[in-house]
């Protein structure tokens, strides 16, 4: 059963009896877990890994990890890279040369937008853990029969793990960190960080 709230300009949509939502979205306070399944990033004993595992788990398409995506752009490898977050997160910090796609961006229409770019290419999504890139990855196969792309691959632990073994990053002027705006996901990344 799925159940959507909608909450100041964001539609967040919760599988499960209840739909019961994440902490805090556009100033209203709703009950954990916003999705059945996925760890709470403010509990103390939550790693980057049990999230990782979990997204990987509900979401199964393909991932590419830091490392691996860090090694082939090295090597000059086309690729096109995703931002799958919200405008202020995307402002805040970002994948150099990663292009920003709404999450709420239909698989169908980041194909008509972005179809010519992907085609022939490994198009890596990511976000600030896995899941929006992973719905991403998923409704854009879902869009396609065939994706123009020669890989199409979800950033495994997102811009967090990216961050954490030191990928590198644009930083908006003035910016104190690479995702500040949500207090349980930002204690996670400063127990990665050691910040």
């Amino acid at each position: 059963m799925l159940t959507e709230f909608r909450l100041s300009r964001r539609l967040v949509v919760t599988a499960g009896a209840g739909g019961a939502a994440l902490a805090a979205l556009g100033g209203v306070a709703l009950g954990w877990p916003w999705r059945s399944g996925l760890p709470d990033p403010a509990d103390p004993r939550t790693t980057m890994e049990a999230v990782e595992q979990a997204v990987a788990r509900l979401l199964p398409v393909p991932e590419i990890t830091g490392a691996e995506l860090a090694r082939r752009l090295a090597a000059g490898e086309r690729m096109v890279l995703f931002d799958v977050r919200e405008a202020e997160e995307y402002a805040q910090s970002r994948i150099p040369g990663a292009l920003r796609v709404p999450p709420a961006a239909s698989g169908a229409s980041v194909l008509a937008e972005h179809g010519a770019r992907m085609a022939g290419a490994t198009v890596v999504l990511y976000c600030a853990v896995g899941w929006r890139s992973g719905l991403m990855v998923q409704g854009i196969r879902e869009a396609a029969a065939q994706a123009p792309a020669a890989a199409l691959l979800n950033l495994r632990g997102g811009i967090f793990r990216w961050h954490a073994e030191a990928g590198p990053l644009e930083f908006a002027p003035g910016a104190t960190g690479v995702h500040p705006f949500d207090t349980g996901w930002g204690r996670l990344l400063r127990r990665m960080t050691g910040g």
